[in-house]
């Protein structure tokens, strides 16, 4: 139980794991020094200074921890206060463990100009802090003996290590972190529908890798009739958006300088002839990183083309194979929401059943029929205009959805249209011919439901085709019931 609490207090990454350790010993070994304080040949103030100096390391030590980032002031205040600290103590061969303290633990954070200058001045305080004060345990040692910097390889050596050591950990958690990035787009992509949240989630995870890798940049480029423009970003100004490109940069993409400053180092990657990835860089660009862009871009395209493939089957399973309009189950829920949320007078429903239709089909056959459905279907449609539904019931039946209305008038006008489209004279393949139509409109009223709305056109139709056909019926409670 101790043991699993104790792992729960520590952090989760090996790279926070090496530097709490790194700091913990040092923090060690500079405590330590505060003992051996009080160099003989140093005076008191000299032996104050040089405890302030050696808690001043400590704190910096400890503070780099919390921050997680060396400040670069340290590569100048470090130097002295180990010069200073080290100069104080008993021996002064010990201010090698204090620069060793400092290596170990500062040799995990910061750039790696900062750490050369940092670890320089670090190890430059063991020959100054003995020619300082010379004397350690007796006997006169000189700054430039082989007893003192022949240490100074060997330190270098180690800080070297532990800085080979904080790369690779930086390294490995950059790669995790991005290949989490990866999984977690590709779980997400594979629930969406929609071509435009497909890339949204796509330029979410380019902008994640940006972060993780500093100094890099993304850019999409589609074709239309424009030809190439910008069609996304990562890592670049969101103004770059919908800017048009010359043909130059897919390969010589120095074109890019005007379009990102700064970034001198590209990588073109083409999906298609229509579709192109660039990775930019202020400095080379590493393989893995050009591939996790490339994984995000393939994530896309894979995840546009699902989106594409459930438009067409959802439209196939919602829509008339024949005329291409919403089958009944579809226009029916568009029924109900509209009575749902419409006002009385506001909706209206058109209920069609076509005349003498059958003839056509026993005179000319089935496929002249078929092609008869298919151009009424069309005149149905431009005659409802903006904003209607139309459907194909089934076989010759057809319903249209009229919302907005301003009053009972329109829904009358549109049916009146609706019946002069259908009867026009019709050209097929093998025949002009003409039929009619019998149309019911039943307008919602408070209360009324999609079922009911349904059932008083359905009466309304039926009265056209009893009063003779081709004809329009309003459904009128006191005149017509339903059956």
């Amino acid at each position: 139980m101790t043991v699993t609490r104790i792992r729960q207090l520590l952090p989760a990454g090996n790279l926070d794991r090496t530097r709490l350790a790194a700091t913990a010993l040092g923090c060690l070994g500079l405590a330590a020094a505060l003992a051996q304080v009080g160099n003989e040949y140093r005076s008191p103030g000299w032996h104050r200074a040089s405890f302030l100096a050696i808690v001043l390391v400590m704190a910096a030590v400890v503070l780099t921890h919390l921050r997680g980032r060396a400040p670069w002031w340290d590569a100048v205040t470090l130097p002295v206060l180990i010069t200073v600290g080290g100069a104080g103590l008993r021996d002064p061969l010990a201010t090698i463990g204090l620069s060793f303290a400092v290596a170990l633990g500062l040799s995990l954070y910061g750039p790696t100009g900062l750490w050369v200058l940092r670890t320089v001045g670090t190890f430059a305080a063991i020959p100054v802090a003995v020619a300082i004060s010379p004397i350690s345990l007796g006997r006169v040692i000189s700054w430039h003996s082989p007893t003192v910097l022949g240490m100074l390889p060997m330190l270098a050596l180690m800080s070297a290590m532990m800085r080979g050591i904080y790369l690779a950990l930086r390294h490995q958690e950059r790669v995790s972190a991005r290949d989490a990035v990866l999984a977690q787009t590709g779980s997400r992509m594979i629930s969406l529908t929609e071509v435009t949240a497909v890339r949204r989630l796509g330029v979410e995870a380019a902008n994640a890798i940006v972060a993780l890798t500093p100094g890099v940049a993304m850019v999409i480029l589609r074709r239309d009739e424009r030809g190439l423009f910008v069609k996304a970003v990562a890592g670049l100004p969101e103004s770059l958006l919908d800017r048009t490109v010359p043909e130059s940069v897919v390969t010589g993409p120095a074109g890019l300088e005007e379009l990102a400053p700064g970034f001198r180092h590209w990588r073109v990657e083409t999906f298609s002839a229509d579709l192109h990835l660039l990775v930019g860089g202020r400095n080379p660009v590493a393989e893995d990183v050009v591939a996790a862009f490339r994984t995000v871009s393939n994530q896309v395209v894979l995840g546009e083309a699902a989106c594409v493939s459930h438009a067409e089957l959802d439209h196939r399973a919602h829509h008339d194979h024949l005329t291409g309009l919403p089958t009944r189950d579809k226009f029916f829920r568009e029924l109900d929401a509209a009575t749902a949320a419409g006002t009385p007078g506001s909706v209206a429903l058109l209920l069609i059943d076509l005349d003498d239709f059958k003839a056509v089909n026993d005179t000319y056959g089935h496929a002249a029929g078929d092609e008869l459905l298919v151009e009424l279907a069309g005149r149905i449609v431009r005659a409802g205009g903006p904003g209607s539904v139309a459907a194909r019931l089934g076989g010759d039946e057809f319903a249209l959805l009229l919302t907005g209305l301003g009053g009972p008038g329109d829904a009358d006008a549109t049916a009146r249209t609706v019946s002069a489209a259908i009867v026009a004279p019709a050209r097929l393949t093998d025949a002009t011919v003409t039929v009619g139509a019998s149309i019911g409109i039943a307008a919602a009223t408070a209360g009324c439901t999609a079922g009911e709305l349904t059932r008083h056109a359905d009466v309304a139709m039926y009265a056209a085709k009893a009063h003779g056909k081709n004809r329009v019926e309003r459904y009128d409670p006191e005149r017509l019931q339903p059956a």
